[in-house]
């Protein structure tokens, strides 16, 4: 009668599915059946230690993927993933910090396009034009799109020195670390920009081209230096061809709809 009373008294009901159970955890949903109502002090404690575990997580991937993006990426696609912030994850919070350091600096003025010509920009300008504002005002979209053509041309140019060892899942968190490590880089140099918004920029774009070729070699390596040169050359060359194309389908998309209005 004891004994019974005993494990009337050790089973509990699971708050989240109402599962009777006899442990500490649910053995449906997995949930602790010690669950209790928010209170002040343990919502309080439970948000530090969250905020302790992300701060962790978020300095070393930064600054691993600031000085070596690729160990990053290696590590994560090899399964070595429990010291790193998840790729889209580590995407948000760096927008997030981009945009408040950019909220932080004094607002530059604008200088209105004038076209001097005809009195009408030519399509594929107003495609540039359309793309670039929108992109511009969706930090998180831009980041997410605007590394897909260059993403494509990856495969297409280094298929033959390894690039078809890894999947399309992989490249989208290869693709995403590294404009997570851009981004980075742009938040560091953000304040220059006062100074010089032309130095600023330019030390973006040669960080850029730097982690990027490190990080092609890293990932395809190639012996012959000038071989190596030649493909990412080709890189480059492929990604701006890719760029084109996007902007000519969206004039003739422009085209069509100008047409019909």
């Amino acid at each position: 009668m004891q004994n019974s009373l005993e494990n009337i008294e050790s089973t509990m009901k699971c708050r989240n599915c109402g599962c009777s159970c006899a442990s500490n955890f649910c053995p449906e949903c997995g949930q602790s059946v010690k669950e209790k109502r928010l209170e002040n002090k343990s919502f309080f404690i439970s948000l530090l230690s969250g905020l302790s575990r992300i701060n962790q997580g978020f300095l070393y991937t930064s600054w691993c993927l600031l000085i070596n993006p690729w160990k990053v990426i290696r590590d994560y696609i090899n399964c070595r993933r429990v010291r790193y912030i998840p790729p889209v994850s580590m995407l948000i919070v760096v927008c997030f910090l981009s945009a408040f350091v950019a909220g932080l600096m004094p607002v530059s003025e604008q200088t209105e396009i004038v076209d001097t010509g005809t009195g009408q920009l030519p399509l594929i300008s107003q495609a540039v034009l359309m793309v670039t504002d929108y992109l511009m005002n969706n930090m998180l979209i831009r980041n997410l799109t605007i590394y897909i053509p260059a993403l494509v041309a990856i495969p297409m140019v280094f298929w033959s020195v390894g690039a078809r060892k890894y999947n399309l899942a992989e490249y989208f968190a290869a693709m995403i670390y590294m404009t997570s490590s851009l981004l980075i880089f742009g938040i560091i140099v953000k304040p220059l920009s006062i100074l010089s918004e032309s130095f600023s920029s330019a030390l973006e774009i040669l960080y850029s081209i730097i982690i990027c070729s490190m990080s092609m070699y890293k990932a395809f390596p190639i012996p012959s230096l000038k071989k190596r040169i030649g493909y990412f050359l080709l890189y480059l060359i492929l990604s701006v061809v890719i760029y084109l194309l996007i902007f000519l389908a969206i004039a003739t998309l422009l085209q069509f709809s100008n047409t019909y209005n």
